[in-house]
């Protein structure tokens, strides 16, 4: 067998990187007020971790998938196209694996700046707590909120950038096949 190197996937990944990098910098700096430096500095480490995970773990399931499914991923990974072949339907298996793909990234680049702000030491803002008044704690238990705990606003960041940037490449990788970019 042929070795294959993938320059097409490559490249397809560097420009979703950056296209990435640039759209959660600018989240992560306005929704938690960084400079612009760090805001860069902290997309790239999360996006690169995730993305590196993800083709860990994609290299690692790919040989335990059915063969039809196999052929299609690793065309469509390689060639930007699947085969055509009536009696597959593999479109729900891929939406599928695009939320499933959307919440594990989610998941690790939250747990990514979380363990890259240790790493650094970076001290989040001070919040005060106070003991919730009668009232708070009335309307808190009318709307159902006894028990749990707002998300964070890193939490929120992370979320808001990881939607934009899946969103808009996304809407790349559609355009890709409409051009049909060969």
């Amino acid at each position: 067998m042929e070795p294959v190197f993938p320059l097409r996937a490559i490249i397809f990944q560097s420009l979703f990187l950056l296209v990435a990098i640039a759209l959660e910098a600018s989240i992560l700096r306005q929704r938690l007020r960084l400079a612009y430096r760090p805001s860069i500095e902290y997309a790239t480490t999360i996006n690169l971790l995730s993305a590196s995970l993800g083709w860990f773990a994609f290299l690692a399931l790919e040989p335990l998938l059915a063969p039809a499914v196999r052929a299609q991923i690793l065309s469509f990974v390689l060639f930007g196209q699947f085969f055509s072949s009536p009696e597959q339907n593999i479109g729900l298996l891929f939406i599928a694996a695009g939320f499933l793909t959307f919440f594990l990234t989610f998941w690790v680049k939250l747990q990514g700046l979380d363990w890259l702000q240790r790493i650094l030491e970076v001290k989040a803002a001070p919040v005060e707590k106070q003991a919730p008044t009668r009232q708070e704690r009335y309307q808190r238990a009318r709307r159902g909120g006894l028990g749990f705990e707002e998300p964070s606003q890193q939490a929120i960041a992370v979320l808001q950038a990881n939607a934009l940037s899946f969103t808009v490449i996304f809407f790349l990788l559609l355009l890709q096949a409409l051009i049909k970019i060969d």
